[in-house]
């Protein structure tokens, strides 16, 4: 046998020239970019928040702003109406959100449900205080691609919307 085994013999000691430096640069300072993002949080999971005032009806929000696959996507509303609500109270969403998730239920549960094309309306006991709390358990579904869903929540009164937020809810890779 003649010659070296080597498998790095024919490699040059340094870069080919001015592009072949700045491409090695390029390339760390992106590595640097992504890593400093995966720990500051910015690529997820982060939660949003919004809220709206309509009808005697005070809604908050807060949704999965960034979420991956196979991670918490939990959807909390916070529903108040001073001097208490008198009805069931219906809240109606965007049908779409519920695509890419793995939906556990909700807390406290719908009392009942009916859907159209484009929301999904639940309908809730009326509580005993000035303030209804739901909370939605899932995550966000496995072998998901990234993307971003924009959807809506509606406090509805008479089938007709009194206090309305939207919001966008982008999945990573």
């Amino acid at each position: 046998m003649t010659g070296s085994d080597s498998t790095i013999a024919d490699l040059p000691d340094r870069p080919r020239g001015r592009a072949g430096r700045w491409a090695h640069r390029g390339g760390v300072a992106l590595l640097v970019v992504l890593v400093a993002a995966g720990a500051s949080g910015a690529l997820g999971p982060r939660a949003g928040h919004t809220a709206a005032t309509g009808g005697g009806y005070h809604l908050r929000v807060t949704y999965p702003e960034i979420t991956r696959a196979g991670q918490p996507a939990p959807l909390h509303l916070v529903i108040t109406r001073e001097g208490g609500f008198e009805k069931p109270v219906q809240v109606a969403l965007c049908d779409d959100f519920f695509d890419n998730l793995d939906f556990q239920g909700w807390f406290p549960a719908p009392a009942a449900e009916a859907g159209d094309p484009d929301a999904v309306v639940y309908e809730f006991d009326p509580p005993r205080a000035d303030e209804l709390e739901i909370s939605l358990d899932a995550r966000s579904a496995p072998g998901q691609f990234a993307g971003a869903e924009k959807c809506s929540v509606e406090v509805l009164e008479d089938d007709e919307p009194v206090a309305a937020v939207s919001f966008t809810s982008w999945r990573m890779p």
